[in-house]
């Protein structure tokens, strides 16, 4: 796709951290691939909002959960839960990524979660949403020198335009 204007569709690349393509059940995939599809951008409104808006509205109707508490009685919460697996949505600053892998790996030693689903923006949709913004090109690089300190298995979409 050109351009992230009014009509267009957001598409999607994926890439897997510890087995997250073997773990990730295919049906659950096949749902968030439906919800990205389900993204429409309109140029002049906040496309992070729009993002947000869209895919969570769609995972909703596949029955994937509201925010879930990574602790009982803690404001610490991931986007989404269903048959364990954690699901974290991310169109804001990169710092907010390293927060979404300590609450993914704290489910996951939990045994709250089998594995997890990060969604965020590519490189270059990154830089469309604004400065320092987390993408998955820097995420999926950090995560090799991460891998010791987060093993969870994890399936990455890359929003791309």
């Amino acid at each position: 796709m050109s351009s992230l204007k009014g009509g267009m569709r957001v598409n999607y690349f994926l890439h897997s951290h510890c087995d997250g393509e073997k773990v990730v059940p295919n049906k659950l995939i096949k749902e968030i691939t439906l919800a990205i599809s389900a993204i429409n951008i309109d140029s002049t409104q906040k496309i992070a909002s729009q993002i947000r808006y869209s895919f969570l509205n769609e995972l909703k109707c596949y029955g994937w959960s509201s925010e879930v508490s990574v602790s009982n009685g803690s404001d610490i919460t991931i986007t989404s839960l269903k048959n364990y697996v954690g699901l974290c949505l991310q169109t804001g600053n990169m710092a907010r990524i390293y927060a979404d892998l300590i609450k993914l790996q704290t489910l996951y030693l939990n045994d709250s979660i089998n594995c997890a689903v990060i969604v965020l923006p590519s490189h270059t949709v990154a830089k469309t949403l604004g400065s320092n913004i987390a993408n998955a090109k820097r995420l999926e690089r950090e995560l090799n020198i991460f891998k010791k300190a987060y093993h969870v298995p994890t399936l990455i979409f890359a929003l791309e335009e």
